[in-house]
């Protein structure tokens, strides 16, 4: 049996075998809680975790004979790009649900849902990255984000965790509508759902009509949605405190990290023709997107929300990346080295989205390990007096994710910021990388401020709570890996590099 693209069934199998086992283990992890009464709550986890594993070693596996081919008839790609970011999903999900162990609700009991959401929100970043369809497309983005709007209410007895899923799933399901009409009216003017007949239709214009490019705005708009762009980003700081702590972290860097891998894939397909209409509108969103989130992030006692708004402002950085890229199809001098820029600044994105995740990641694990409330997770910044004494250990890697999200060497954030900036100097937009250097100085102010209450303040009682071992453990490596990278950032940086000029050119 062979499909159009000449490949027969074993091979496709094969390639799609990182899907199929994490699809099967989701519901393998529900059908084990459902009639399996004897488990408790690490068994689940236990299980999770190898689901998790197995789907890494089925993707490094399929690696070996990685060629750029399309599966399920042209529906989804199998490229060095979606396993670069199966292998990210894959460790964001580990240590999230490592994060998440131990955690019970107000009556005592484990969150059996908790485990097979993550592993399907995770197949939905998975499929995001890989779709070459538009129909793909949608379904991956609903089914990441279906699982995450319940993962986001799972703290059951909190009113507040119950308030953030429900504002996420209004506003998500608005951002959802302006996607399926900008799907729609894309298909009306190109006459197909694929990108391969996108791009060509796309490529033989010589200009953009209007329907284009208000079918391509409104595919932004639920881009700008999952990535917290301003002004689709009110939904960011209510959610992400309302939510479980270690839930935010996964959305803070897999569900941003999946978007803003979509978004390049879609952006090449609109080179060179749009170029010129979405890089003044980018180039807006991103210096007030970072100007917004550092500006109110001063302001805030919380520490979630402190995030939160960081979150914004990284939004801003990685979108200046997404610019340089699009510089790349303007019809101005540096069409003349149009390859250089473009690798440079997708090899940047990539590498920033790795370090993000690393320091995010453990930031929130800190944070739902120092927990003292399950029903209300956002402790004060305040409350972080004298933790050095405390808990040393999860006060030092605390001060090394915050240093790293202020950019400050020799953390990953400093070489993601850097390459960023690099890319942009090259893309001869020097303006935007000052701004975005100034706003990089300003958010100093509010992460050194955590940790001058962490070291400098006495503890305003006797002890901390702290959660499972294995939360602190985890992010202690985390730690260690956010300053090995910013020392030794080459093996990564030419990874990134390799893997988006693979899908790019």
């Amino acid at each position: 049996m062979t499909n159009v693209a000449g490949m027969d069934l074993a091979t496709q199998l094969s390639a799609l075998l990182p899907y199929l086992v994490l699809a099967a283990g989701g519901l393998l992890v529900m059908l084990v809680d459902a009639f399996v009464k004897s488990l408790r709550k690490e068994h689940l986890s236990m299980l999770s975790l190898l689901v998790l594993l197995g789907v890494a070693v089925a993707n490094f596996t399929g690696s070996m004979s990685l060629s750029d081919r399309t599966l399920l008839g042209g529906m989804v790609v199998n490229d060095q790009y979606s396993w670069f970011f199966n292998m990210l999903f894959v460790a964001v999900a580990l240590l999230t649900v490592t994060f998440a162990s131990g955690l019970y609700d107000r009556d005592g009991h484990y969150r059996a849902e908790f485990y097979p959401l993550v592993l399907f929100a995770t197949l939905g970043m998975m499929l995001l990255v890989a779709a070459t369809d538009l129909m793909t497309l949608f379904l991956a983005l609903e089914t990441m984000s279906l699982s995450v709007y319940v993962l986001v209410a799972g703290n059951r007895g909190s009113l507040r965790s119950s308030e953030a899923g429900f504002k996420y799933l209004i506003m998500g399901a608005f951002a959802s509508a302006f996607l399926l009409m900008g799907m729609a009216l894309l298909y009306g003017e190109t006459g197909g759902t694929s990108y391969a007949m996108i791009g060509d239709t796309i490529a033989g214009m010589n200009s953009a009509s209007l329907l284009l490019k208000l079918a391509t705005g409104l595919i932004l708009i639920g881009f700008g949605f999952k990535i917290a762009m301003v002004p689709f980003h009110m939904w960011t700081p209510d959610v992400y405190e309302g939510a479980p702590c270690y839930v935010t972290g996964f959305m803070a860097t897999g569900v941003k990290a999946a978007a803003v891998a979509a978004l390049l894939r879609f952006a090449w397909l609109t080179l060179p023709v749009l170029a010129d209409v979405w890089f003044p509108v980018l180039m807006v969103l991103a210096v007030v997107t970072m100007t917004y989130g550092n500006l109110v992030a001063l302001s805030q006692n919380s520490i979630k929300r402190m995030l939160a708004y960081s979150s914004i402002a990284h939004a801003g950085y990685l979108l200046m990346g997404v610019l340089a890229y699009l510089q790349t199809g303007r019809d101005i001098g540096v069409a003349t080295r149009a390859e250089e820029v473009g690798v440079a600044a997708g090899g940047a994105v990539l590498f920033y989205l790795v370090g993000y995740a690393l320091m995010n990641l453990g930031a929130f694990g800190i944070v739902t390990y120092l927990s003292k409330d399950r029903k209300h997770e956002a402790d004060t910044i305040d409350g972080y007096a004298g933790l050095a004494q405390k808990r040393p250990v999860a006060a030092a890697s605390l001060a090394v994710f915050l240093f790293s999200l202020a950019g400050i060497p020799p953390t990953v954030g400093f070489v993601g910021k850097f390459y960023i900036f690099d890319a942009v100097v090259k893309a001869d937009l020097l303006p935007l990388a000052i701004w975005g250097v100034v706003n990089s100085l300003l958010s100093v102010y509010y992460y050194l401020r955590v940790i001058m209450t962490m070291y400098m303040k006495p503890a305003e009682d006797d002890s901390y709570r702290g959660g499972s071992w294995e939360t602190v453990f985890a992010a202690g490596v985390l730690a260690l890996m956010v300053l090995m990278l910013g020392v030794m950032p080459g093996t990564l940086s030419q990874l990134a590099r390799n893997t988006f000029k693979f899908m790019a050119y």
